[in-house]
């Protein structure tokens, strides 16, 4: 027999379902609000539904599950009106920008400029992942110490280490220079035997930039990223979607698994067994779903956690308060940060104090962030602006122009972003570990801004490169 708290992320998951089917039936296109409302099914649904089911095996943080469990149906309902909220202010322009005219060629990057600011971008990532690679000893070594680099176990004494952000150019290249041939395909341009040379070099460099991390989402994001872009533009995505997915759960699974380990010694092991016998596939199956499960149900623990929590315990908006001067680097001009907030948080959630100079801070995800600071009818204020800006970054940014690869990869870019303020709760990761994708968005704005405005010529010169 179920109980109140499971038929309420029953519920939740039947109207979050029966919303995106409603879009899906009246034919409108993957967009924002598609976005969200997937991730909103997976981590308030599939995962509060999975931790119910499951317990302890599917939750990284332990002493936060052993000490707050998994929440009561009030949790359920706080996330219920959430999304209600946020689909209400997300609603509140829709009849106004329904009928939004495609202007030809407005907002239509040139897909010559494109492939600049890919080459562009491709030579800082490389440049970047080569000093990186001096600097820990060489190319084996980066890999096979990425998750003690990531865990801040192996530091490097260097004043200009910041400049490791500007290593995931390798990635955006690859994801742009990907949507510039999605956009050539589509528009049954010529793709040259360079171009494909330059997309597998790029690729290459993607791979390598993400074995170095030894994290999970720079394998994810630009898999997520070029699915989006080519379903955007009208390619078939039935068998890419599965594709997808499936490279998704493998990453999420053994990615975090193989990045805690010795990638180099530990990847043969696990390939034997998986060869033994059938039972191993079971067993390698159930870590690779445990392990994913264990990512994916941070945000929904935290919020559990957070609900236990006072009002301004852990500062009113301090976060805010340091933004300005944390989005500088701290080691190039001296200076200390403020981790009170941080430092606070992960002790909450962890029921220790985090070592002095490692890394793994706790966050307290969207819902707990605005939880401890305005309380429950301001969590819920704020989720119904969320909507509201969430709809406005939705005409700001989706292509006037269905068919421009490159605009729906800017859009997406931005959607994401979202997401990842959504997951953790902390403008300051959106600002910092997604500079790259600004900066891209930057340099095609200013290459576009450069194109004649005459939205006539541009067609004409993107096919012709000139």
């Amino acid at each position: 027999m179920f109980n109140l708290t499971l038929e309420i992320y029953i519920l939740l998951g039947l109207l979050v379902a029966y919303l995106e089917l409603r879009r899906r039936f009246a034919n409108q296109p993957l967009d924002a609000m598609t976005v969200f409302n997937c991730y909103y099914f997976v981590l308030y649904v599939l995962v509060p539904i999975n931790v119910i089911c499951f317990g302890a095996d599917v939750v990284r943080q332990q002493y936060t599950y052993e000490r707050f469990g998994h929440g009561d149906a009030f949790t359920a309902l706080a996330l219920f009106f959430s999304y209600v909220l946020f689909c209400f202010g997300y609603w509140v322009k829709s009849t106004k920008s329904r009928n939004r005219a495609v202007s030809g060629g407005e907002n239509y990057y040139s897909l010559w400029a494109s492939e600049q600011v890919a080459k562009i971008i491709f030579l800082l990532g490389v440049l970047t992942t080569a000093i990186y690679v001096v600097q820990i000893g060489g190319i084996l070594e980066v890999i096979s110490r990425a998750s003690e680099a990531r865990t801040s176990e192996f530091a490097i004494e260097s004043k200009y280490i910041f400049y490791r952000h500007f290593s995931q150019f390798s990635a955006d290249a690859f994801v742009l220079f990907s949507a510039v041939l999605i956009a050539k395909k589509v528009r049954k341009i010529n793709i040259t035997v360079w171009d494909k040379v330059f997309l597998l070099c790029s690729f290459v460099f993607f791979v390598y930039y993400a074995l170095s991390t030894g994290g999970r989402r720079p394998f994810i994001y630009p898999i997520i990223l070029s699915y989006l872009v080519y379903a955007s533009v009208g390619g078939r995505v039935k068998k890419v979607a599965v594709v997808a997915f499936a490279l998704i759960f493998v990453v999420a699974g053994l990615g975090s698994m193989i990045g805690a380990m010795d990638p180099i010694e530990n990847t043969p092991a696990l390939v034997e067994m998986a060869r033994e016998s059938d039972a191993s596939w079971r067993t390698l199956f159930a870590i690779v779903y445990d392990d994913a499960s264990q990512g994916l149900a941070d945000s929904f623990i935290h919020f559990v956690g957070a609900q236990k929590a006072t009002l301004w315990q852990f500062g009113f908006l301090t976060d805010i308060v340091n933004l300005p001067r944390d989005f500088f680097p701290s080691q190039l001009f001296g200076f200390e940060r403020n981790r009170q907030m941080s430092d606070e948080v992960t002790e909450f959630f962890l029921g220790r104090a985090r070592e002095e100079g490692l890394a793994g801070e706790e966050t307290l995800g969207l819902h707990g962030y605005l939880l401890v600071n305005f309380g429950y009818a301001g969590m819920f204020a704020v989720f119904f602006f969320l909507g509201l800006f969430y709809k406005w970054v939705h005409i700001r940014f989706k292509p006037a122009e269905p068919k421009d690869a490159v605009g729906w990869l800017a859009y997406w870019w931005v959607v994401l972003a979202f997401f990842v303020y959504f997951r953790e709760g902390v403008l300051l990761l959106v600002l910092k570990q997604q500079l790259t994708w600004w900066l891209t968005i930057a340099l095609l704005v200013y290459y576009q801004a450069k194109q004649p405005a005459s939205p006539r010529s541009r067609p004409a010169m993107m096919e012709t490169g000139a």
